[in-house]
């Protein structure tokens, strides 16, 4: 059961608990009334009955008992008229109730019907006994308990309906604002706009709204860190250029000026990789441009590539390259990435470690591995190893600015893959995480 449907059912339901309570006072209410009535009827039928002794004493009294009891009463009273003796002399019954104290009301059970009955002396020494039905009484009540519980099912019905109803509506309209907000990750993501289905002046309607400010302002935000990035990074490269120009003009010795050269080459190379970065971050998700690449066969390539790097260090890189490992993506980009994982392999661990690159594929998934035996990382850095310039204590004295694994990072998300980094018993692995290339077109 949906959240938006328990608050849609409690808002339903609240009307019919105040019913419930309103029925059950009512029905309070109306068995006491039904039961004045019935204390009316009986103190009628005693007074009527007290009345016509007095004017005509006990034969014509007699004489009118006898007539109920020969035609039937219609509401099914019952009437016993006793001598001084407690002989019958007339009356719908063989005898009274036993129990019935004279001049005091009393609940009888007579033939399983339920009645109200009373004994009054007369004046004479003759006992008169009435006793009226209560059987309309409850059959009453029962009848308007039936009403109220068929107006009860009614509501609780209309209830659940309403809450479906309302939850129904709910859920397509945050559905849509879902999938709206799903398409900003993907490509052109930022220039997604939420649906305007709602009348104005609705809350989904304020809510679409503000949604679309705060993706307006964060597009802005965006566009302006890109532009600055990008201008920061071409202006820069031109400078340095003229730099190396006129070194080119002074005299300086071959190992100075080689050193100088390096220097110029790392800060040329740290701006292309920030606009790699700034790029790949603007492109993520979009498959435009993308072809099928066998990851295993390019990683096969790479690790040809490395092993003999690395024998010459003392190290080895090796690979377990599973089958069917096919990915829609840029050749020269994923090979870049894969690179930077097995050089950093290579520049943090020593002689006698290895690196080891697996490929397989997982259901509709291809996943990446490239991990080493060598000293790991700092807890510390775990939670920020993908942010650009981010590197531990132990390898600031290795070269380099901390922009490898972001370029990883990014390189991923313009593929629509993930890249994570596992907890590892001994050393250090990335995963990058891809859709198989015929997963893209299910």
């Amino acid at each position: 059961m949906s959240g938006t449907f328990r608050t849609a059912l409690l808002v339903g339901l609240a009307p019919l608990v105040f019913a419930v309570v309103g029925v059950v006072i009512v029905d309070a209410q109306l068995r006491g009334q039904l039961q004045a009535a019935a204390q009316d009827r009986l103190a009628a039928e005693l007074q009527g009955f007290g009345a016509l002794y007095d004017q005509r004493r006990i034969v014509a009294l007699r004489e009118a008992i006898a007539y109920r009891a020969a035609v039937g009463d219609p509401a099914g009273s019952h009437y016993v008229l006793t001598d001084r003796q407690g002989g019958l002399l007339a009356g719908t019954l063989e005898a009274w109730p036993d129990g019935l104290v004279p001049g005091e009301t009393e609940h009888l059970s007579i033939g399983g019907v339920r009645y109200l009955g009373q004994a009054e002396t007369l004046r004479g020494g003759f006992d008169l006994g009435v006793a009226v039905s209560l059987e309309r009484d409850g059959q009453t009540q029962k009848t308007m308990r039936g009403v109220f519980a068929a107006f009860g099912a009614l509501m609780l019905g209309g209830a659940l309906l309403a809450a479906w109803l309302m939850a129904l509506q709910a859920r397509a309209r945050t559905a849509r604002l879902n999938a709206a907000l799903g398409r900003v990750g993907g490509p052109g993501g930022m220039a997604q706009r939420m649906p305007r289905e709602d009348p104005p002046g609705t809350e989904h309607a304020a809510l679409a709204r503000n949604i679309d400010a705060m993706l307006d302002r964060i597009a802005h935000l965006f566009d302006a860190h890109q532009r600055l990035g990008n201008a920061v990074a071409h202006e820069m490269r031109t400078p340095l250029a003229r730099i190396r120009a006129r070194l080119d003009s002074l005299d300086l010795e071959d190992a100075a000026r080689a050193g100088l050269d390096e220097e110029i080459r790392t800060t040329i190379r740290l701006f292309d990789s920030l606009l790699s970065i700034a790029q790949m971050d603007v492109e993520a998700g979009n498959t435009a441009g993308l072809v099928p690449v066998d990851l295993s066969a390019l990683c096969e390539g790479l690790i040809e590539l490395y092993a003999p790097v690395a024998e010459d260090a003392g190290q080895t890189v090796t690979g377990n390259l599973g089958a069917d490992a096919t990915i829609l993506g840029d050749a020269q980009l994923l090979s870049q990435m894969v690179s930077n994982l097995i050089e950093n392999g290579l520049k943090y661990t020593g002689p006698g470690d290895v690196i080891t690159v697996n490929v397989q594929r997982k259901g509709v998934k291809v996943l990446l591995r490239v991990s080493d035996t060598g000293p790991g990382i700092d807890a510390a850095l775990r939670a920020r190893l993908f942010a650009p310039f981010a590197r531990g204590e132990a390898t600031r004295a290795k070269p380099g600015h901390g922009l490898g694994l972001s370029l990883v990072r990014a390189i991923a998300l313009r593929h629509g893959a993930t890249a994570r980094a596992p907890e590892t018993e001994k050393g250090f692995a990335i995963e990058v995480e891809a859709l198989h290339f015929s997963a893209r077109y299910q």
